[in-house]
């Protein structure tokens, strides 16, 4: 297994196979609502013009690059928790950190992630790390974890 970080793909040049050209960059990640995976990569685009990758469509993390499929792969999404995250209010990263028993443990930081499979697997506030099994769930007030 091959871990990443949200921070350290982000702004990362994303590249179509297919054409092997360059079609965007990722802005960020749509994170599945029980945050124990990555769903979609948003590479460009605003609010309901947002283009997303789903993870499928993901060949490969490089150290200079994402891969995906084909430069068709990216579309536009009707999905809520695709144009929240679009808009930025239910970005992982800056989400406020609870336990299941109401105390607040900062913000998220990081996230790391196996970059094959998109499985999450920890959270960090910058002084604690919250293994990806703790998660309950994301919204758009605040990441939920075992206490």
């Amino acid at each position: 297994m091959s871990t990443r970080t949200i921070t350290s793909t982000i702004n990362r040049n994303v590249i179509a196979l297919d054409t092997a050209e360059s079609i965007g960059s990722v802005t960020s990640f749509v994170v599945s609502p029980a945050a124990d995976r990555i769903e979609k990569v948003q590479i460009g685009g605003r609010r309901k013009h947002a283009m997303f990758a789903a993870w499928a469509d993901i060949e490969s993390f490089g150290d200079d690059a994402v891969m995906v499929t084909s430069a068709e792969a990216p579309a536009e999404s009707e999905d809520e928790r695709d144009i929240d995250t679009a808009k930025g209010t239910l970005d992982i990263i800056g989400a406020r950190l609870l336990d299941t028993a109401g105390f607040e443990h900062g913000v998220v930081t990081d996230v790391s992630f196996d970059d094959s499979t998109g499985e999450i697997v920890s959270l960090t506030n910058g002084s604690e790390d919250h293994l990806a099994a703790a998660v309950r769930s994301l919204g758009t007030y605040a990441v939920v974890v075992d206490r």
